[in-house]
């Protein structure tokens, strides 16, 4: 535990001032800004059927839709190639894997940091919600947003969408840090993301998919939802620790 809390040290010196640490907030404000705009631009014609309350949730369901099924998967995506990157562009794994430290620790240092910007992404995002919310209430009164948001909502989904997005985690973290390329990187990101466009509009599919995981969270059916996130987390967690006995035993590409 000792080895993976100085790897985790040393990732966040690392981190300061880069793009991937910016993108923690500015992939989230994207989401927000888009929705805010596009709803503020609209023309809607009279007060929407249902309550103030019904319409704080059709808002918080289209940010986060938007979110998990695009954002997300392209989020995980550039994170993991860029810390990937951090070592492979400089040759700084020969440094890394000199140091009296296991080799498995790096690997579950990288993991660790993009799983938590993963996390505080998309916190970030169910936080905001009520101020984006606040705006369009004030911009666009007939869109119905009256009365407090639905903070219990937000907090469930939120963990929801983070736990679902465990698989793809791992998967894009064992590509980057496999290998070099940081082309490859992101090939399989976008690839897997656009895939997903159409496998996660299967029903027997969509729920299998790294990609459309996230998505599967919003399904009406609530044990369609608790089969997806119990997929996600043990799926993530067999690839990460294959990753990690992978990398401990084998040469980064």
């Amino acid at each position: 535990m000792s080895a993976l809390l100085r790897a985790l040290a040393a990732e966040r010196i690392k981190l300061r001032h880069t793009l991937a640490a910016g993108m923690v907030v500015l992939a989230p404000m994207v989401v927000l800004v888009l929705t805010v705009l596009q709803l503020s631009l609209s023309t809607l014609h009279g007060r929407p059927a249902g309550s103030g309350g019904e319409a704080w949730l059709h808002f918080s369901s289209g940010l986060f839709v938007l979110w998990s099924f695009l954002m997300l998967p392209l989020f995980v995506t550039l994170q993991a190639a860029l810390l990937g990157n951090m070592e492979h562009a400089n040759r700084a794994w020969k440094h890394l894997l000199a140091l009296p430290l296991p080799r498995w620790s790096h690997y579950a240092a990288k993991l660790c940091v993009l799983a938590a910007m993963v996390a505080l992404s998309t916190l970030l995002l169910a936080a905001l919600a009520p101020l984006a919310g606040w705006v369009v209430m004030h911009t666009q009164p007939a869109y119905g947003l009256a009365g407090p948001p639905p903070w219990r909502w937000l907090a469930g989904h939120a963990l929801a969408c983070m736990a679902a997005a465990s698989f793809l985690t791992s998967l894009q973290a064992w590509v980057a840090l496999h290998w070099r390329s940081f082309t490859t990187s992101i090939f399989v990101g976008v690839a897997g993301t656009v895939s997903g466009f159409l496998i996660g509009q299967s029903a027997r599919l969509g729920s299998w998919f790294p990609w459309s995981m996230p998505l599967q969270v919003f399904a009406t059916r609530a044990d369609h939802v608790v089969q997806v996130v119990t997929a996600s987390l043990i799926g993530g967690a067999l690839l990460a620790l294959l990753g990690m006995w992978q990398f401990d035993r084998g040469e980064v590409v």
